[in-house]
C-alpha cells in the first residue's frame, strides 16, 4: 500500500473534524442566546458575506443596522429579512446608507449609525472596493479611493462607531 494513502486518511479524519468543530462553534456562536437584542452593524449588507450574516444575525433576534450605497435595495431586502422571520422574535432592520469612498459624510454616518440604538455590539466590515488593473495602470486619485473604501472609511467607522457606548447595556 502506498505510504501516501496511508498518511491521507488521518488527515482526512482531521480535517473532517476541525470543519464539525468549527460549524458547531458557529452555531453556538449565532445561537438565539448569544445574538438576542444584540446591536450588529453590518457594511454592505447588500452583497455575499455581509448579506448571508444579515441573514443569520436578523433571524437571531438581533438588532441589525444594514448599511449599503443604494437605498432601495436597502429597503428591498429589509423587507425580505422582515417578510421572511418571525416578527414576535426579530426587530425591523435599520437601514443607513454608507459610501466609504466619501470620507467627508463619514462623521455623519457614524452619527446616524449610533442613533439607531445608541451603541454598537458587533461591527461587520464588509465592504471593499476592487480594482482589476496593473498597479501601473491606476490613477492616484483611484489608489485613494481604494484606500478610503477598504481602510479609512472601515477603520474611522470601527474607532469612532465601535468605540462610543451608551448606557443601555452594550457590552
Amino acid at each position: 500500500m502506498d505510504p501516501a494513502a496511508i498518511l491521507l486518511v488521518p488527515v482526512v479524519v482531521v480535517v473532517t473534524a476541525v470543519v464539525i468543530f468549527l460549524h458547531h462553534l458557529v452555531l453556538k456562536f449565532l445561537s438565539t442566546a448569544m445574538v438576542r437584542n444584540k446591536v450588529v452593524v453590518i457594511t454592505d449588507a447588500l452583497t455575499g458575506l455581509g448579506k448571508e450574516c444579515a441573514k443569520l444575525f436578523h433571524e437571531g433576534g438581533a438588532r441589525v443596522i444594514l448599511c449599503g450605497k443604494t437605498w432601495e435595495k436597502l429597503e428591498g431586502f429589509a423587507d425580505n429579512l422582515t417578510s421572511a422571520a418571525d416578527p414576535k422574535l426579530t426587530f425591523p432592520p435599520k437601514l443607513v446608507l454608507v459610501d466609504f469612498g466619501d470620507m467627508n459624510s463619514m462623521p455623519d454616518v457614524i452619527v446616524e449609525m449610533l442613533e439607531c440604538y445608541g451603541c454598537v455590539d458587533v461591527l461587520i466590515l464588509n465592504s471593499s472596493l476592487k480594482v482589476k488593473a496593473p498597479v501601473q495602470s491606476t490613477s492616484l486619485k483611484m489608489d485613494k479611493l481604494v484606500m478610503d473604501n477598504n481602510y479609512f472609511g472601515p477603520i474611522t467607522v470601527a474607532k469612532e462607531g465601535y468605540g462610543h457606548h451608551t448606557n443601555r447595556g452594550c457590552q
